[in-house]
């Protein structure tokens, strides 16, 4: 694992990722939130599962992560929380060749990310789910994998798939995850899902590994 110096902006106190200069509470209040919600908090008290904040939602700068984390994540009526969760298996947080693949976002939305009277804008169902699938790549980044999801991606193609109409306000889960690795591309998948399990919307999508600058 990368030590907690990681330049990156997760936050997460399991994984000893505690950027400076992040909110004091961001962190608490997004695990309170959550834990009212029933459906969310059973899936965070399955024993393993390790919480973060991403960089998204973190941003150390005035100039970058400023869609997520300033423009929807500082107004209450838009993104209200975020909060990531993973459960590692054998070897994923020692073994710098065992990369990260599946993780869950929750995100909890107001009325002010609505298209039609109470859904949630086409726009922003895409943005969700690029933004999960991008998570996937920075947490293992930030551990320092020396695996092709721990370098610096992009997204390179993005097909979705809009099942059911996404209520808000709400709370949602997006869980993002890679399909398979070939070169300098990564094949991944998401779907965002609500309280009762059922997939509102899913995504395809190709990542493609960013060239070091010579």
């Amino acid at each position: 694992m990368r030590p907690p110096t990681s330049p990156l902006r997760i936050l997460s106190p399991a994984l000893g990722l505690l950027p400076p200069d992040t909110p004091p509470d961001l962190f608490d209040s997004a695990v309170a939130h959550f834990s009212s919600v029933t459906w969310v908090a059973d899936r965070l008290r399955r024993p393993g599962g390790v919480l973060f904040i991403p960089q998204g939602f973190n941003p150390g700068s005035p100039l970058g992560d400023q869609f997520i984390g300033d423009t929807l994540g500082r107004n209450p009526r838009a993104l209200r929380h975020m909060l990531c969760l993973f459960y590692p298996t054998d070897g994923q947080l020692t073994n710098g060749a065992h990369p990260i693949d599946r993780i869950e976002t929750f995100f909890s939305v107001g009325v002010g990310l609505s298209g039609y009277e109470g859904v949630m804008h086409g726009g922003v169902i895409c943005s969700l789910l690029d933004e999960s699938l991008g998570i996937v790549h920075e947490l293992n980044a930030a551990l320092g994998k020396q695996h092709p999801a721990g370098r610096s991606h992009m997204t390179a193609s993005l097909s979705v798939d809009f099942r059911r109409p996404v209520p808000v306000p709400a709370d949602v889960c997006v869980e993002a995850w890679v399909e398979g690795v070939e070169d300098r591309k990564a094949f991944m998948r998401a779907e965002m899902k609500g309280a009762d399990g059922v997939v509102l919307a899913s995504a395809r999508s190709t990542w493609v590994t960013l060239k070091e600058k010579l």
